[in-house]
Order: structure tokens, then C-alpha cells, then sequence
């Protein structure tokens, strides 16, 4: 015999239409996960700003971000 929470916890893991449809509007509304701001992101290159190496990783998410057209800072 399940007790209440644990029949509630198997009931909410159950993946349904519903449930992934407003997970994606949650996600449309509320934009989906924060970009982490560009000074988080280490550097091994000792770049300044927006010049960065290839082999940095600042430098792959400030390409990246300038490729999907988001703002670099």
C-alpha cells in the first residue's frame, strides 16, 4: 500500500501531452534558463572584452551568442 505522498510523487513523475505543452509555453513566457553574464564565464586565454581566443571558452559563448544573434554582454 502506497501511502498518499508516494501515490502523488508516481503520479506527478507520469509524462503527459498536457504537462509538456505548458512546460513549453513556461519556457516561451519566461524566456527558458538565464545566460550566465560573460564575466562567470572563465577565460584561459587572458583576453580583454570581446577578443578572446577560439580555445577560450568566454570566446566560444561570446561567438556563439554573436552567431544566434543574443547580446555578447
Amino acid at each position: 500500500m502506497l501511502s498518499t505522498s508516494e501515490a502523488a510523487r508516481a503520479l506527478g513523475s507520469v509524462r503527459t501531452e498536457r504537462k509538456a505543452k505548458s512546460s513549453a509555453m513556461n519556457g516561451r513566457l519566461y524566456g527558458g534558463v538565464p545566460l550566465l553574464p560573460l564575466h562567470a564565464i572563465p577565460c584561459n586565454c587572458g583576453g580583454e572584452g570581446l577578443d578572446h581566443r577560439s580555445t577560450c571558452r568566454r570566446g566560444r559563448t561570446i561567438r556563439r551568442r554573436q552567431r544566434l544573434g543574443q547580446r555578447a554582454l
